[in-house]
Order: C-alpha cells, then structure tokens, then sequence
C-alpha cells in the first residue's frame, strides 16, 4: 500500500463518521471547479472541499462562510 492509497483510506474512514449532508455544491471558478459539501452530526456541522475536511463550525451559515473564506484565500 502506498501513501496516496492510505490517505485515501483514512479520509473515507473520517467522512462515513459524521451525520447527514446538508448541502453539496461546487467551488472554484473556471475548469477548476471542486466539490464542496456541509455534513452535520447533531449540533455541529462540518465543512468538506475536494473531500479534505477544512473545520468543524456551529451553524450551517458559518460553515458554508468558512468555505468561501477558503476558496478566496488558496484563489480556487
């Protein structure tokens, strides 16, 4: 097994713990769109672009703010 392989692994392993997706949506401008979603498990809701987790927020609201503060900062 290598790295890319186990990282793989690792981050469908983390994904399947959390709650329900709230939302899907794509981010990026251009050809360089990624997937972006919000899962929630009970009061917290979490903040998912091309499948890496960025944070655990309050809200939905903050959640999404959270996304678009990171597409604007790494200039997706």
């Amino acid at each position: 097994m290598n790295f890319k392989e186990l990282r793989s692994q690792i981050q469908k392993t983390i994904c399947e713990d959390h709650g329900k997706v709230v939302d899907s949506f794509k981010v990026g401008s251009g050809s360089k769109q990624y997937p972006a979603k919000i899962e929630t498990d009970g009061t917290k809701y979490f903040a998912y672009v091309d499948g890496e987790m960025l944070d655990s927020f309050k809200s939905e609201k903050e959640a999404r703010e959270g996304i678009e503060d990171f597409v604007k900062l790494v200039d997706l």
